[in-house]
């Protein structure tokens, strides 16, 4: 399956790098100064309706839709439209709610049908493909929404559910549809994964990593299916295998 090029934009922002000295060392060679570019991380205070109620530890990249997904997966804002406005400014975000609350939206239904199993290796190396900062400084994890071969939002980030936050902001704010994607990550697959998945609407998760037990759990109570493993010729299946189809090759 051929994915689609893409470049930096609004929903797909890469993580910055700093090149930091340091020295290595070889029990059979000694000790050698090096420099090599490691990840930034920034911690950005969130202020709603002017009280601190949580901490960004994060990449610094896109602060504002990391912020949207946070408030968002910790339940510090209901819904997306009780967001009268988010602004980062000053070294800190700043969200204003409405006066009036607003109805829970009910989750996206499950359009994503049967998807083939070679399609799902062929997003194996989608991520490796996307991270320049993973592969300088493999201090990042990263999370894509794909639909057909085209990937609709992409983040990376130093903590893997910052990631998944990022991805929560993009989907809220671009309006796009998560009933027929896949999301492809990075990192492990425990609980607290498959619960902002669950609160993202997501139905189908492939990782490169493996779950936990009550991760898995989690999953077969929400109807998630889980992949994870991913390779470009291998993967593992753990729930709903009905989302799969293992007859027939990709075109």
């Amino acid at each position: 399956m051929q994915v689609k090029k893409v470049q930096e934009s609004d929903v797909l922002k890469f993580s910055p790098c700093s090149e930091i000295s340091y020295v290595d060392y070889y029990t059979k060679r000694g000790k050698e100064e090096k420099t090599a570019p490691i990840s930034q991380e920034v911690m950005v205070p969130v202020i709603i309706d002017g009280s601190e109620r949580g901490m960004l530890i994060s990449s610094p990249q896109d602060i504002y839709h990391l912020a949207i997904g946070y408030v968002l997966a910790e339940n510090l804002v209901p819904t997306y439209a009780d967001i009268e406005s988010l602004v980062v400014e000053d070294g800190k975000v700043l969200v204003k709610t409405t006066a009036e609350a607003h109805e829970i939206p009910t989750p996206p239904a499950d359009r994503l049908g049967t998807v083939k199993a070679d399609e799902i290796c062929g997003y194996g190396g989608l991520l490796d493909s996307l991270s320049a900062a993973h592969h300088a400084s493999h201090g990042v994890h990263e999370g894509a929404l794909v639909r057909n071969g085209e990937v609709l939002a992409y983040a990376e980030d130093i903590g893997r559910h910052n990631v998944l936050d990022r991805l929560r902001g993009i989907v809220e704010d671009k309006k796009i549809d998560v009933s027929n994607v896949m999301l492809i990550f990075s990192g492990r697959v425990p609980q607290s994964v498959i619960s902002k998945v669950h609160g993202m609407g997501v139905h189908l998760i492939a990782s490169r990593a493996l779950p936990s037990a009550l991760g898995l759990k989690l999953a077969d109570e929400y109807g998630i299916t889980v992949v994870c493993g991913l390779r470009p010729d291998s993967f593992r299946l753990y729930t709903h295998p009905e989302r799969v189809s293992f007859q027939g090759n990709i075109s």
